[in-house]
C-alpha cells in the first residue's frame, strides 16, 4: 500500500513537472535522478534541436549528451548540486544526432520528496550557439585590436586566433591558419593542440594552393583524397578529426592571402552559418596581415641607416640581444676614423657617411668570423659584434691596419685615414648595453692616442669616467653656492727668498663628495664649458682680497691668475677682466694672467692683440707649464709675456744631466726674452742651489711654501 502510495505520488509530481515544462515555453527533458538520470520525458522541440526522436532519447542516461572530457568537471558539479537539491545553471556543449554538437545553456531543477531526496530534474535546453558566436568574434576582434596597439607579432596574433577557434568549438575541432610568406609558402600557425612533428612551413601547392584560387570553403569527407602534407593528416588523424573543412583567406584588395584548414569530428550541418564565421575571423587574419606588412615596412627604415645603407643601432641592438638569448658570448667593437670631422668640414657630411659606408665595405670584405655583424653607431662610428669569446685583437689589429693602407676615394680624392677601436666584451655577467657603454668608453681613450690606434676596457677607465661624471653633475650646483675657493701659494724671489708674488689656485671642498682635486675638477670643468666660470669666481676672490687688505691699508702683493684658452679667446674677456678690476679698484699690475704654453698655436694673431690689449691696461701675463706643450719659439719670441715658468716635471728631474741642459735653456730663453723666469715645484734646498746658480731669479713650491688659506696667508705677510 506505501509503495503504491509513492508511485501516485511520484506520478502526480511528474505530471506537475511536465506542465512547468510545457509553460516554460522550453525545449526542455525530464528525467529520473533516481535511476541514473534515464530520460523519462521530452517535448516536441527539444527533439528538433537534437534531431533526435522521444523513442530515442526516452530511457538514455540525460549526461551521456553532455559528455566530453572537457566538460567531465562541470557534468560531475551539476550532479552534486542536483542531488543537493540545489538548481543549476550551465553553458555545455550539447550533443545532436547527426549534427555537430551546439553550445547550450542549460537550467537544470531539481524536485525532492519528503526525506530531501532529489526524484526528478527538469532540464530547460536553450541553443546559445549564435549568440555565444557573436560574443566569442566581438571577443576575438577585441584581443586583436589589443594585441595590434601592443604591438604584439605577427606570429602571436595567429596564434590567438587559432587557441580561441580550439576552445570556442572545444573539442570538436583542430585548427590551422595558413598564411602566404614572401617566398611564397605557406606559414602555419596551430592552436593548442600537441602538434609535434609539424613544420612551420610547407609548399604553396597542390590542393591548398586551389584552395586558394576559389572563392568558397571546401568540406572533405576523406582526408586521404586530397593532396595537403601527411604530416597535416596525421595531425587531424591524431586528435580524432576525420572530416576537413577548408575556406580561402582574402585580404581587401580581394586577394588570397591564406586560407582556413579546420579538421572536424563530423560535418556541420549548418554550412552558411560556419562560413559566414570564418569570413568574419578571415577579415581579423587579414587585418593582422597588412598591418605586418605595413609594420615590415616601418621596421625596415627603423633598422636601416638610410645615409649608408647599413644596418643602425636598432637592428645591432636586435640582432645581438638575440645571438645572447641564445647563450652566444663575444665582444663588442666601436670604430671611429680621426679623421672624420675634419672630412665633413671639408667637403661636407655626405662625405663622412660615404666614408663610413666604404669602411664598412672593407671590414666586411675581410672578416674572418662569419658571426661578425657591422652597422652604424653614431653619426661619426660603426659598431661591430663578433660571437666568439676567444678572438684574437692582435688578427683584428693588423686587419684594421690593413683595410687604411690603401686610400679611400671621398668625393673623387684619394683620402688617408686613421682608426680608433674600443673594444669591450659581454658574457653572462655583462649585458649588452654595458658592454657597448664599455666599448664606447675604451673608443674615448683610443681617440687621445695619435694615429691607428685599439683599446681594451678596463674598470679602471670606466671608474675614472664615473668619478667625472660624478664630478661634472656637482659641479653646476657647487658654482651656483660658490663652493669654489682659492688657496694662494707664494712664489719667492730666490736670491733673498722674500715673497715676489702669488699664484691663485683653485680649491673645491664638495659638502656631498669632500675634497675634489683640481686634476679632477678642472678637466671636467674644461670639457663641459664651465671652465671660464671657475676662472672669474677665483679671479673675483683673489680682487676682493686685494680690496680687503687695500682698504686696511696693508701691503699688496702681485697675484697670478690661471686663464683657460677657452676664456682667453672669449670675446669679451679683456673687457670683462678690466671691468672686474675696476669694481674692485685694483690697479691691474697687481694681477698677473697665466695662459698654457699652447695657446698661441691656436690662434696667434688673435692671441697677440690679446695679450697686447692686456699689457696695455697694465696686467702682465704669464706662460704656465712651459716646456709641456709644442709651443714655437718663433711665436714665443713675439708675444709679449713677463714671465715663463718652468714645469715641476723638470725640476723633479733636475739632477739629470739632460734635464739640467733643458732648464738652464729655458732660464736663458727667459732672460734673452726679458721675462721673469719662475721654476714651479721647488721640493728641497738642493733644487734651489742649482736653480740660483742657472740663473733662475723666482721659484715656488713646498721647500718655501705650500698653497694656504687667505686667512693663513695673511698672517704670513702680517708679521
Amino acid at each position: 500500500m506505501v509503495t503504491r502510495t509513492k508511485v501516485i505520488e511520484n506520478e502526480v509530481l511528474l505530471n506537475t513537472i511536465r506542465r512547468l515544462g510545457n509553460n516554460s515555453k522550453e525545449r526542455y527533458v525530464i528525467f529520473d535522478a533516481t535511476n541514473n538520470h534515464c530520460v523519462l520525458e521530452c517535448n516536441d522541440s527539444f527533439c528538433v534541436l537534437t534531431n533526435t526522436t522521444r523513442s530515442q532519447i526516452i530511457n538514455t542516461d540525460y549526461f551521456s549528451l553532455l559528455s566530453n572530457e572537457e566538460q567531465m568537471t562541470t557534468i560531475e558539479m551539476i550532479k552534486q548540486k542536483i542531488h543537493s537539491g540545489v538548481m543549476v545553471q550551465a553553458k555545455l556543449h550539447h550533443r545532436s544526432f547527426d549534427k555537430p554538437p551546439f553550445l547550450a545553456e542549460i537550467q537544470a531543477l531539481p524536485f525532492q520528496n519528503n526525506n530531501n531526496e532529489t526524484l526528478f530534474v527538469l532540464v530547460l535546453v536553450k541553443d546559445v550557439t549564435y549568440y555565444h558566436t557573436k560574443e566569442f568574434l566581438m571577443r576575438l576582434e577585441k584581443a586583436m585590436y589589443e594585441a595590434i596597439e601592443k604591438d604584439n607579432s605577427f606570429d602571436k596574433k595567429m596564434s590567438l586566433i587559432c587557441r580561441g577557434l580550439d576552445e570556442f568549438f572545444m573539442p570538436n575541432i583542430s585548427s590551422m591558419i595558413l598564411v602566404k610568406t614572401e617566398t611564397n609558402q605557406l606559414k602555419i600557425f596551430k592552436g593548442n593542440h600537441k602538434t609535434k612533428g609539424i613544420s612551420e612551413r610547407c609548399e604553396n601547392n597542390g590542393f591548398y594552393k586551389e584552395i586558394m584560387k576559389g572563392k568558397t570553403s571546401i568540406l572533405v569527407k576523406n582526408l586521404d583524397e586530397i593532396d595537403i602534407p601527411k604530416e597535416h593528416k596525421m595531425f587531424a588523424c591524431s586528435n580524432k578529426k576525420q572530416f576537413g573543412w577548408f575556406m580561402p583567406i582574402h585580404n581587401q584588395q580581394r586577394q588570397a592571402i591564406g586560407l582556413f584548414a579546420i579538421f572536424l569530428k563530423q560535418h556541420h550541418s549548418d554550412q552558411a552559418f560556419f562560413e559566414k564565421m570564418f569570413r568574419k575571423i578571415g577579415t581579423l587574419v587579414a587585418l593582422a596581415y597588412s598591418y605586418a606588412k605595413t609594420q615590415k615596412k616601418i621596421w625596415d627604415l627603423a633598422y636601416i641607416d638610410i645615409t649608408t645603407g647599413l644596418p643602425n643601432r636598432h637592428s645591432f641592438l636586435n640582432k645581438i640581444e638575440k645571438e645572447k638569448e641564445y647563450g652566444q658570448n663575444g665582444n663588442i667593437k666601436i670604430v671611429k676614423p680621426s679623421e672624420f670631422h675634419q672630412i665633413v668640414e671639408l667637403y661636407g657630411r655626405e662625405a663622412g657617411d660615404e666614408l663610413l659606408r666604404q669602411i664598412a665595405k672593407r671590414l666586411d670584405e675581410q672578416k674572418h668570423e662569419h658571426h661578425e655583424y657591422i652597422a652604424r653607431f653614431t653619426s661619426t662610428s660603426l659598431i661591430i659584434s663578433n660571437a666568439t669569446s676567444n678572438e684574437d685583437f692582435l688578427t683584428y689589429e693588423r686587419r684594421i691596419k690593413e683595410i687604411i693602407r690603401q686610400p679611400f676615394i671621398i668625393v673623387g680624392k684619394q683620402i688617408y685615414i686613421t682608426l680608433k677601436t674600443g673594444i669591450a666584451s659581454y658574457n653572462d655577467e655583462i649585458q649588452i648595453t654595458d658592454a657597448i657603454r664599455f666599448a664606447d668608453n675604451a673608443v674615448s681613450f683610443a681617440a687621445n692616442k695619435p694615429g691607428t690606434h685599439m683599446e681594451i676596457f678596463t674598470q679602471g677607465r670606466n671608474d675614472v669616467l664615473e668619478e667625472q661624471m660624478m664630478v661634472l653633475n656637482h659641479l653646476s650646483e657647487a658654482l651656483k653656492n660658490k663652493e669654489i675657493t682659492v688657496n694662494l701659494q707664494p712664489k719667492v724671489d730666490l736670491r733673498t727668498g722674500d715673497i715676489q708674488s702669488l699664484e691663485a689656485l683653485a680649491r673645491w671642498i664638495s659638502p656631498k663628495l669632500g675634497f675634489v682635486s683640481p686634476t679632477i675638477f678642472i678637466p671636467v670643468a674644461e670639457s663641459a664649458g664651465k671652465v671660464r666660470e671657475i676662472d672669474i669666481q677665483i679671479l673675483e676672490l683673489v680682487l676682493a682680497w686685494l680690496a680687503e687688505r687695500k682698504s686696511l691699508g696693508k701691503k699688496l702683493v702681485k697675484v697670478a691668475v690661471n686663464i683657460s684658452p677657452d676664456h682667453f679667446y672669449y670675446e669679451h674677456f679683456v673687457q670683462d677682466t678690466v671691468q672686474l678690476v675696476q669694481k674692485y679698484n685694483i690697479d691691474p699690475q697687481y694681477i698677473i694672467l697665466e695662459v698654457t704654453e699652447n695657446i698661441g698655436l691656436v690662434d696667434f694673431q688673435t692671441a697677440f692683440a690679446i695679450i697686447q690689449e692686456l699689457k696695455s691696461y697694465g696686467f702682465k701675463t704669464s706662460v704656465d707649464d712651459f716646456g709641456t706643450g709644442f709651443s714655437s719659439l718663433s711665436y714665443l719670441q713675439r708675444l709679449p709675456f713677463a714671465e715663463l715658468k718652468i714645469d715641476r716635471s723638470f725640476i723633479n728631474a733636475i739632477s739629470d744631466a739632460a734635464t739640467l741642459a733643458i732648464v738652464q735653456s729655458i732660464i736663458q730663453l727667459a732672460l734673452n726674452l726679458g721675462m721673469t723666469s719662475v721654476a714651479e715645484g721647488i721640493e728641497n734646498k738642493e733644487q734651489a742651489e742649482i736653480l740660483r746658480t742657472l740663473g733662475c731669479t723666482v721659484g715656488q713650491g713646498y721647500f718655501y711654501y705650500k698653497p694656504m688659506t687667505i686667512e693663513q696667508l695673511d698672517a704670513v705677510l702680517d708679521k
